[in-house]
């Protein structure tokens, strides 16, 4: 459903009738029109009203996430010091950011497509804006001229793309004022995710001069009114068009809801079939997610089911006993009793674990993979619809804290990107910690936050990553969240956004591993470790700073984990201000992968003979380097993608010049798969049957044996088993083993 609020009918009046939307006979307090998958509500100025009647609403419908919100409305123009311009009245905007004037909060919708309006802020008030009230606050930044040539940055093609996007861009610093916006987000944000929340200005005033009527809408004058609808209707065309494909996006949803609907009505006759327990039907559910995934019908899960433990009846009329002439078929039945409806019945709960625990090995070793998916895990489906928008780009949007906004190190960074808009925010927290966010939708579309990274800096090593033997052995994390995105790494289960914080405050962590290495006389220290940091290079040189630091600190050890590769890589690792020493102090972890497992799972990294080629001139560099081989991900035909993985390493990489191996199979928290279940509800690899052993998930213990095993027994032809680190099955009690 798309619900749609409005202060006043007069701002929408004409959508009302170019929608065909009727007015819905209710006793609800707040006047409601509606349409095909749209709800549209008149809430009345103000933020109480805006706040109780959108709360209301939404809980009235029973309003999800997954439901889209768009609020549409007449703003002003905040101009401070700039002169007026006229060219803004009747212009629409998408709001980028919203403030709370009484509060000094900030709320912000996440910005995915490239809608046909520029961006602005908006700060939301208690009362109308009168000119000139809000001081010497200005729209465009300090150091800004006036002139719309001045604004737009430097550096654009007179391509169409640039004319609009410089057109745009005159507006980026552009401050609107209205009534109701922030308690709209704030009540909504209840119900819905911020990236299903649409907030679109028109700017009909500057404000009103002291002593003017208020309600601009209640105003006896006819004039006035006419000026008002002239302007709302100006960019109608845009208007309509969001809403046509907000519709569109409503009705795919309802769709996967009903598909959604479907599946639960099959598990539960599955379910009862097999006499399932809580736990037994979860496990099941994990299954008929994954099995379908992988290309399985629900028809052929059955048939197998009914064939191996259960009764089918013969004839039209499956209900007819042996009477009238109904024959029965047992195939290696184990049920007495016969299902109505010509299915399969079982015994008892100890029948019904025996027959999930065939369906789950039938399933793991019939099919090769039927699914393609990205690397968020999202089905890759076929060209966009006509009304669709496109999303925009990877960090097209900025967000930087304000107390380091004029930092060298920020300035770094933005020139990296001259036409991304830089949205300043308090604190990272603000964007990255919000309600509701969908890592789905952000994944088509990431932001970039620029922070400082306060509190504790320096971390130890997690129960489920090998610690190598080193008695003191830490992470630290630049970066949250990673450049890459492979489908199934516990980050989409760690943090609640798919946007990447870089932490810029370097001489912090210089200091901190100055203090862990006074106290403990050492440190070996990965700082890649839930990250890529090398992907990053070219934005910001994290990799470059620690090699200087690296070259003062006799006592300290690095490891770089990375899944890039190529020239570019090696012409990085050349560049590296090393002393020779240093060098063989930082170590470079290389993951590697079957071709068709980085293919299919690991969206972005390099493909598997750039990261050798890149290997190979690291240790004719003289760096250390480390082969990971985990973690190991299952595949119907894993046995031969790892082999001839083995086999392409063997013989492209000398080995005897390896400093070591480390190899596990996927394994993962508990509480991490289950956020990563919810996020990514169409992977493969969040819906793998794993079993659960001391709250960490793993793949079925006598699969996990035989995968390990295979690869830690190839490795021993090439290297002394003290080189190779195996991730040990009782690991969750934190025992690592060579």
């Amino acid at each position: 459903m798309v619900y749609i609020f409005a202060a006043h009918k007069g701002e929408v009046e004409h959508l009302i009738k170019k929608l065909s939307l009727g007015k819905r006979k209710t006793s609800f307090p707040f006047l409601q029109y509606e349409g095909e998958e749209i709800l549209l509500t008149i809430t009345g100025q103000g933020q109480i009203n805006a706040s109780v009647s959108v709360a209301a609403t939404l809980q009235e419908e029973k309003a999800k996430k997954g439901d889209l919100l768009l609020s549409l409305g007449s703003a002003a123009a905040i101009l401070g010091r700039n002169r007026a311009a006229e060219d803004l009245l009747g212009r629409w905007f998408w709001i980028q950011k919203l403030e709370q004037q009484s509060t000094g909060r900030y709320f912000y919708p996440d910005l995915l497509y490239k809608l046909d309006f520029p961006e602005a802020g908006l700060l939301t008030g208690d009362k109308i804006l009168e000119l000139d009230s809000m001081g010497r606050r200005d729209t465009v930044s300090e150091g800004h001229s006036d002139s719309k040539e001045d604004i737009v940055s430097e550096g654009y093609s007179d391509s169409k793309e640039d004319i609009v996007s410089k057109e745009f861009r005159v507006f980026e610093k552009l401050l609107l004022y209205d009534m109701e916006s922030a308690a709209v987000f704030q009540a909504a944000n209840f119900y819905l995710a911020p990236e299903d929340f649409f907030f679109l200005r028109c700017v009909t005033d500057f404000g009103v001069n002291p002593g003017e009527e208020t309600d601009s809408f209640s105003s006896s004058s006819l004039s006035w009114k006419e000026k008002l609808q002239n302007f709302l209707q100006k960019e109608e065309e845009k208007v309509l068009r969001l809403i046509e494909f907000l519709q569109e996006k409503s009705k795919e949803r309802r769709k996967e809801e009903e598909e959604e609907t479907v599946f639960q009505q099959q598990l539960q006759s599955l379910s009862e079939s097999l006499h399932c327990s809580f736990v037994m039907e979860k496990q099941l559910e994990r299954l008929l997610r994954y099995a379908f995934l992988q290309g399985f019908s629900p028809e052929e899960v059955r048939e197998y089911l009914e064939k191996n433990f259960g009764r089918r009846i013969a004839g039209d009329d499956a209900g007819q006993d042996a009477d009238n002439g109904a024959k029965e078929e047992t195939l290696k039945g184990l049920g007495k009793d016969i299902d109505k409806q010509g299915g399969l019945t079982l015994i008892d709960k100890r029948a019904g674990k025996k027959a999930l625990s065939s369906l789950k090995e039938w399933i793991l070793s019939e099919r090769t993979l039927q699914t393609k998916c990205d690397g968020s895990g999202n089905t890759l489906q076929g060209g966009s619809p006509a009304k669709s928008y496109l999303y925009q780009e990877h960090f097209q949007h900025i967000y930087v804290e304000e107390a380091i906004l004029q930092s060298p190190d920020v300035e770094r960074v933005l020139r990296k990107f001259p036409k991304a808009k830089v949205i300043p925010i308090k604190h990272y927290k603000d964007v990255f910690n919000r309600k509701k966010q969908g890592r789905l939708a952000q994944s088509r579309s990431r932001k970039l936050i620029l922070a400082k990274k306060e509190g504790q800096r320096l971390y130890d090593g997690a129960v489920v990553c090998q610690d190598f033997s080193e008695s003191h052995f830490c992470y630290t994390s630049l970066l949250m969240n990673c450049p890459f995105h492979c489908a199934y790494c516990y980050l989409q289960g760690m943090y609640p956004s798919s946007n990447l914080v870089m932490f810029l405050n370097m001489e912090d962590y210089f200091s901190d591993c100055r203090k862990w290495i006074a106290e403990k006389g050492s440190l070996y220290l990965c700082i890649s470790y839930d990250t890529d940091l090398l992907a990053m290079e070219g934005v910001y040189p994290y990799v470059e700073e620690f090699a200087r630091f690296l070259n003062e600190e006799n006592a300290l050890r690095i490891e770089v984990r990375t899944k890039a590769g190529g020239e570019g890589l090696w012409r990085k690792m050349q560049r590296l201000p090393l002393s020779s020493d240093a060098r063989k102090r930082m170590i470079f972890a290389f993951t590697l992968s079957p071709e068709e497992i980085i293919e299919e799972a690991e969206e972005g990294t390099a493909r598997l003979s750039s990261r050798i080629f890149a290997i190979q001139k690291a240790l004719e560099e003289g760096y250390l380097v480390r082969l990971c081989f985990d973690p190991m991900i299952y595949h119907p035909r894993w046995k031969t993608l790892y082999s001839d993985l083995l086999q392409e390493v063997f013989e492209k990489i000398p080995m005897e010049q390896i400093h070591d191996c480390s190899l596990g199979s996927f394994r993962i928290s508990e509480s991490y798969l289950k956020a990563m279940g919810k996020a990514l509800p169409r992977s493969p690899h969040t819906q793998f049957p794993y079993e659960n052993s001391g709250g960490y998930y793993h793949y079925p213990k006598e699969l996990m044996e035989e995968m390990e095993g295979f690869l830690y027994s190839r490795l021993q032809e090439k290297l002394p088993k003290e080189k190779i680190f195996r991730w040990d099955s009782q690991g969750v009690d934190g025992i690592n083993k060579k």
